[in-house]
């Protein structure tokens, strides 16, 4: 502690660009013959590239609280030299003045001054958490206005960038602030009220999770549990969620697109597309109507593990590449295409692969709709000498039958996104799919509906949409979907999934019920079939019923009332 405050007063006053060479000093004789890292060395102008590494400085944030960080700063800044600078904020719950300090090292390397902060509320920065509210945000400036006084920054070619809550506060930052160039953000978001409340169906798992690790490794304002408690509690009443999503829309990165555009600023979004904890739909949505220099990375993987080893290990590391890329693009003024390549890179699963996109939404993706028809009553049919009614079907015909199709809640399916949702992230963190099979998928309390097999792979880049028609017996209920890569013997690999959950349904009466799945990148082989099943409970979604409620869902299916599978395919 004495160390910090001793660091933190020296920090702090330094009024001039020129003094700051008092928080490095070169590197003594002994010193240099036993130099290993500036890690193990901090404060010590290294021999080896001339970087420094300060660890452990204080700053004073707008309001007073003071936010712990560390700064890496690059050869020749010690004398005086002018560099561009780049602001990294800590995720949710890290300590995110040592997050960023394999790529912070790298960037320094590359001639860029970087200061990297634990947000607000967190480990040993001061004040409360408050989920991205304003004052979180005005902390960026405040590094800003730090990193300005202290350093000699090159302030007309400073960067903003963060992982998850970092992401999200960067772009908050980049709208609010026109001291910052241009912004990188890795796994943010865009809409917050679709990462908590999609469709109505709460995002249980991930906002306990968040929650709780918010709790044991800092102060949150007291806000954010009882948002979360509101969300996930299915007595609650409209008025209280419409409070919550009042709450949720400042903290939304997608409500400052506008002032971002307006300045033209350049902006890159990294995002994993198995990130159940923030799904990449809204950021989608967000880089679509960004209208200045933009980037979007789509790649395999869960919430900030893609990018985490590039971030802390300084590892190589295609979203990181890319990211130093664009940041020499814009801070640096560097022609090396970055800007001029296609806006979309997506890494598609199973092959891994990654395939490029002049923009998003994309000519090459185009709108492949399928039709479900009911599978109706179990039964014989001697046309075909089979049994009917334990699946319906998938295809391009419109359907023609008058049925439903009803699923009751007194159990799960066997579809799922994981037994355990922890478990499941996982299993795809490590590229092992989470599989079932279609024909254990109980009849009362689920409903499969499949396809033909496929003469050609099915190119799946997007955002899946179901709508179906339904009668649900009772005000409050929900629906899960699945999609599947089903293979001849009804082996069915998750490819996507989604909710939506009502609160003041007519029990009884119809009506449109879309389901929004999280975006996929995905081929299906030719001689599989697509699967869709729909049952009314999932591990990562919150209940829209007490335990022990009851509830069915009709699917209403005639010639007014049709039931599609939209599917965004790449031509082939």
């Amino acid at each position: 502690m004495s160390r910090c405050i001793s660091l933190s007063l020296v920090a702090m006053a330094i009024c001039t660009p020129a003094a700051h060479a008092s928080l490095c000093r070169p590197a003594a004789g002994s010193e240099i013959a036993g130099y290993v890292s500036p890690f193990s060395s901090p404060s010590i102008i290294s021999p080896v590239d001339g970087t420094c590494w300060v660890p452990e400085i204080a700053i004073t944030s707008h309001d007073g609280a003071r936010l712990m960080a560390s700064l890496f700063l690059p050869r020749g800044a010690q004398g005086g030299a002018l560099s561009p600078g780049i602001v990294m904020v800590g995720s949710w719950a890290t300590p995110g003045q040592y997050e960023y300090m394999g790529q912070a090292q790298r960037l320094a390397k590359g001639g860029y001054i970087v200061v990297s902060y634990t947000a607000r509320g967190f480990h040993n920065s001061e004040g409360l958490a408050g989920v991205a509210a304003p004052a979180d945000v005005r902390d960026v400036s405040s590094v800003l206005d730090w990193l300005q006084a202290n350093t000699p920054v090159d302030m007309h070619n400073v960067g903003v960038s963060g992982i998850s809550y970092g992401g999200g506060l960067s772009m908050m930052a980049l709208a609010q602030d026109a001291r910052f160039k241009t912004a990188v953000a890795f796994s943010g978001w865009g809409q917050l009220m679709d990462q908590m409340y999609l469709d109505g169906s709460a995002n249980y798992t991930w906002s306990n999770v968040l929650n709780l690790l918010g709790a044991a490794t800092g102060r949150r304002d007291p806000l954010v549990d009882q948002q979360v408690r509101i969300l996930n509690d299915p007595d609650s009443t409209s008025a209280q969620i419409a409070d919550v999503a009042a709450w949720a829309a400042p903290r939304s990165p997608s409500q400052f697109i506008a002032q971002i555009n307006q300045r033209n600023a350049p902006v890159f979004i990294s995002k994993n597309l198995q990130d159940d904890m923030f799904t990449a739909n809204s950021s989608m949505a967000m880089f679509s109507a960004l209208t200045g220099p933009k980037k979007l990375l789509l790649n395999k993987g869960i919430h900030a593990l893609t990018e985490f080893p590039g971030a802390l290990l300084g590892e190589d590391n295609y979203p990181y590449d890319e990211a130093r890329r664009w940041f020499d693009r814009f801070l640096k003024g560097v022609r090396n295409g970055v800007d001029t390549e296609p806006q979309v890179s997506m890494q598609v699963r199973p092959a891994n692969v990654r395939e490029s996109f002049g923009t998003w939404p994309a000519p090459e993706v185009t709108e492949q709709t399928w039709h479900l028809t009911p599978r109706g009553a179990l039964r014989f049919d001697l046309s075909c000498f089979c049994r009917k009614g334990d699946k319906g079907t998938l295809s391009a015909a419109r359907n023609t039958s008058s049925a439903s199709d009803t699923v009751h809640n007194f159990s799960d399916t066997t579809a799922t996104t994981g037994p355990l949702p922890l478990l499941a992230t996982i299993r795809t963190a490590n590229d092992i799919p989470i599989v079932t099979m279609m024909q254990s998928v109980g009849l009362s309390t689920g409903v499969r509906y499949e396809g033909a097999v496929l003469a050609a792979p099915l190119k799946i880049r997007g955002v899946p949409r179901l709508t179906v028609q339904v009668a649900p017996s009772q005000a409050r209920a929900q629906l899960v979907a699945y999609l599947y890569d089903v293979d001849a013997i009804g082996i069915a690999r998750l490819i996507t999934y989604g909710s939506r959950s009502v609160h003041a349904a007519v029990p009884g009466q119809a009506l449109r019920y879309p389901i929004e799945l999280s975006a996929a990148a995905y081929d299906i082989p030719a001689g599989h079939h697509l699967g869709i099943v729909i049952d009314t409970a999932d591990p990562l979604y919150a209940p829209a019923v007490r335990p022990g409620e009851r509830f069915s869902m009709r699917l209403v299916f005639d010639r007014a009332l049709e039931s599609t599978l939209v599917l965004p395919v790449r031509q082939q």
